[in-house]
């Protein structure tokens, strides 16, 4: 097996340098090709120019239709009781005629035949929180937000993952915050990111993996199997919906490969779009379109932002 991790810069030969330079080197070729044309020939440049502009009014239009698409399966899915389809499929049947969709039906004729492998009442949430100089104002609402899920709070282990770096000022915040929630969840700590550990990028990455070697530890000091654990690492300024945490239970357990499967919400950058300066909003809902859009297309789908995987 190859390996897949990025490697350091100092290892990094020729050719992974080459192909890091290509996308760049495509991109700029492209734009700069209409001046290079219109010296050399100037019928070649306005066809180049005019197909340009053709594909990509065909490319917006299919944007535009697939958002709309999107827009409305997920006003679909928020409208489903994911609790009670994480009840059914706990137990394998339905017990009132309420119409269900019809993946659900199929769902618990493939359990009746081959039980779960976790229940949903057994799956506990962990949620990793990254935070470095972020507000109060800024973390209490995220955290808010995931105890006013539609899941049992006291089945979320909540983690805020905070970084030296930030200083004395981030890391009484972080134990305030803590201390002040504490009592909502099954488990809660603040855990200092140290600064400067060996071969480590600055970033949420390092963070949040270093919080996730503290999880395990408690994990193991409790006894419990991780295979049971979702962990959701979350920005400071995430609000997950509160059906999140039910929806991504249900998914989990329906998984064929839980220890090798990722999930990725849909990221809507809604937050503080009216503060935010006019231009920031444009890009703020071209952004929402375009993860509405990506959530119909799961073969191009990649990790980023808010993601889950099983510990």
């Amino acid at each position: 097996m190859h390996d897949i991790e990025i490697p350091y810069e100092a290892d990094r030969g020729w050719r992974y340098r080459l192909f890091e330079i290509l996308p760049g080197a495509v991109t700029w070729s492209l734009l700069a090709l209409p001046f290079v044309l219109s010296v050399v020939n100037v019928t070649a440049a306005a066809i180049f120019v005019l197909a340009y502009l053709l594909i990509y009014i065909i490319r917006a239009l299919a944007v535009a239709i697939t958002a709309v698409r999107g827009y409305r399966v997920m006003h679909k899915y928020q409208r489903i009781d994911w609790p009670r389809l994480n009840e059914e499929l706990e137990y394998g049947k339905i017990e009132d005629d309420t119409r269900r969709p019809k993946w659900h039906y199929e769902n618990l004729q493939r359990v009746s035949a081959q039980p779960l492998k976790i229940k949903p009442s057994e799956v506990i949430h962990a949620v990793i929180i990254a935070t470095v100089r972020e507000t109060r104002e800024i973390l209490e609402p995220t955290i808010e937000s995931v105890i006013n899920s539609a899941y049992d709070a006291k089945q979320i282990i909540l983690i805020l993952a905070y970084e030296e770096r930030g200083g004395e000022a981030t890391e009484k915040q972080a134990l305030e915050l803590i201390e002040q929630y504490r009592d909502n969840f099954m488990y809660a700590t603040a855990i200092k990111h140290p600064r400067g550990i060996p071969g480590e990028i600055i970033g949420k990455g390092g963070n949040i993996t270093y919080a996730g070697w503290k999880l395990k530890r408690y994990l193991e000091e409790q006894k419990i199997d991780p295979l049971k654990v979702i962990v959701t690492t979350l920005d400071a300024d995430n609000r997950p919906h509160r059906y999140y945490l039910p929806v991504l239970t249900y998914a989990y357990c329906n998984c064929e490969d839980p220890v090798r499967a990722s999930f990725q919400p849909v990221a809507m950058y809604t937050n503080n779009i009216w503060d935010a300066p006019a231009p920031m909003r444009v890009v703020a809902t071209g952004n929402s379109f375009s993860s509405i859009m990506l959530a119909l297309r799961p073969h191009v789908l990649r990790n980023f932002s808010s993601h889950a995987q099983g510990m």
